[in-house]
């Protein structure tokens, strides 16, 4: 938030220094000057935003059933998903996405009954929680990528 209130003092600044070059108040140089400064500023800012939008960040997958697992499938950050056959429950991992790449999770029970929950947490805090139950349960997470 820090950020995008400076963004807009910034914008702010820009325009009042705008309208003074405008109105003719003899400024020229010094708004000029400052007009540069301030857009030099406000492109640093962008860049580093853009940096941390599209740079790492970790999640940690959670999966906990009252029944045998038959499989866990989760976004690892490569090219495809990675799998776990027949993992013990409560089964948990942490991987590092980047790319605001969007965690997922999904894991399916081996039984014809009982409950599967899978969870996505960020930084200790669960951003996507869903239980499954009934006959071979399946529980999915899809998470948006955590923002800044």
């Amino acid at each position: 938030m820090k950020r995008s209130v400076r963004h807009a003092l910034s914008a702010l600044a820009l325009a009042g220094l705008a309208v003074t070059a405008a109105a003719g108040c003899g400024a020229g140089d010094s708004v000029k000057k400052a007009v540069e400064e301030v857009e030099q500023s406000a492109s640093a800012a962008a860049d580093e935003v853009e940096k941390k939008a599209n740079g790492p960040f970790e999640v940690t997958y959670e999966v906990t059933a009252d029944q045998p697992l038959d499989s866990v499938e989760y976004e690892e950050g490569r090219e495809a998903q990675k799998a776990v056959e027949s993992p013990k429950a409560p089964w948990r991992t942490t991987v590092t996405l980047k790319d605001m790449t969007p965690p997922s999770v999904m894991a399916t029970g081996a039984e014809e009954s009982g409950s599967v929950t899978c969870r996505i947490l960020y930084k200790g805090k669960v951003i996507k929680e869903k239980t499954a139950k009934g006959e071979f349960a399946s529980a999915s997470c899809v998470a948006v990528a955590p923002r800044l």
